[in-house]
């Protein structure tokens, strides 16, 4: 009878040391390409990604030197804090498309003798279809956006007045996911908002807001207005025009916003994008961001991360050139990470990471027309 077990243990063996190949050449790969830093691009993600980090730090600070670890997040950091925005201000006076052009009289004073001209007819109606956008209902409009290694949505918002802020109905004690803050508020559609005070491991229930939160003009964060301490205020006016401005709490009551967040940084300004030089230094990750056309239309940003098999994220450098392409005259990050969600309806757009929306504190949501 033949003996079967020299050549099962000859099979077992060869796939062990193949493992163990493997293992050690991933291991030699890590350490040349990111921790010797043969590769750059390699390098800096992994840096940036784990220094922006609650409590995974220890990924960066293990195997780099501290010295390369700052020179490597300040080479990629934005700085925002010379940049606030001016005030787009969107009132017009457009006659309906169907009322006949009245003829511009000539004015004898200066001797015109010229025929009588027409004043210009009401521009046409934006064509976001042809932008690639889908229209989901009335004034609102989705696009997919996908790049190397990452995939997300735009939702362009036709009339800046139906965006505003909503915040968890309970405030204070516990979180709610969008979908939930989107419901109670009548809303259409809705993404996450500004920061809130988290835990460790990330276990907050969201019940605690960070920073400035405005809703509806009244300051529900910090609980007393002042003059002193300066917010990155993302805001909303009275006129829908979103507004990034280093202010105080009391500037921002006095000015007219009626829809405010805390977070950073900002990523376009006046039309400039802020990211000069690097990926802004935050790493890899599920993001979002909102922003404003020049022409009023707002932009809610979401881009999926942590699923190898859909989408890992991005860093700052891919949201300002997205925000960029769709025309955005003013942009700015909101919190992402676990809170990353776009909501329409009863649907979710994207994927959160974890695989189900995250309690947060507070919303950007669209009104119905």
């Amino acid at each position: 009878m033949k003996n079967h077990r020299f050549p099962l243990f000859r099979t077992v063996s060869a796939l062990f040391a193949a493992i163990a190949a493997i293992g050690f050449c991933g291991i030699m790969a890590f350490y040349i390409l990111i921790v010797a830093g043969a590769s750059e691009k390699l390098q800096t993600m992994w840096v940036c990604t784990a220094m922006t980090t609650m409590d995974h730090k220890y990924l960066a600070t293990l195997f780099i030197p501290e010295d390369t670890i700052n020179a490597i997040m300040d080479a990629n950091r934005v700085d925002d804090s010379k940049h606030d925005s001016i005030i787009l201000n969107f009132s017009k006076q457009e006659k309906p498309a169907d009322t006949p052009a009245q003829p511009t009289p000539s004015d004898p004073s200066k001797g015109e003798d010229t025929p009588q001209t027409n004043t210009p007819a009401a521009p046409a109606k934006n064509d976001y279809i042809s932008e690639g956008y889908t229209e989901l209902e009335g004034g609102v409009y989705l696009k997919a956006v996908s790049g190397s290694g990452w995939k997300g949505y735009v939702m362009l918002i036709e009339d800046p007045m139906r965006v505003k802020l909503v915040d968890t109905s309970k405030q204070y004690t516990c979180g709610e996911n969008v979908m939930t803050m989107v419901e109670n508020s009548g809303a259409v559609a809705g993404i996450n908002g500004g920061g809130f005070q988290d835990g460790i491991n990330y276990d907050s229930n969201g019940g605690m807001p960070a920073g400035l939160l405005i809703e509806d003009r009244q300051l529900i964060y910090p609980y007393q207005s002042d003059n002193t301490t300066i917010y990155n205020m993302i805001g909303i006016n009275e006129n829908g025009a979103l507004v990034l401005r280093h202010c105080t709490s009391q500037w921002a009551l006095n000015n007219g916003i009626v829809s405010a967040v805390t977070f950073q940084p900002f990523l376009v300004v006046n039309g400039e994008g802020l990211i000069k030089n690097g990926t802004g230094g935050w790493g890899i990750a599920p993001r979002t961001a909102i922003g404003q056309r020049e022409t009023g239309e707002i932009l809610f940003l979401v881009v999926d991360g942590r699923q190898v098999d859909w989408s890992i994220g991005c860093d700052l450098d891919v949201l300002q050139e997205i925000m960029l392409a769709e025309k955005a005259f003013n942009a700015a990050m909101l919190d992402g990470g676990s809170s990353t969600a776009m909501v329409h309806g009863s649907t979710y757009i994207n994927r959160p990471s974890l695989g189900h929306e995250r309690w947060i504190n507070n919303a950007f949501v669209v009104m119905p027309e």
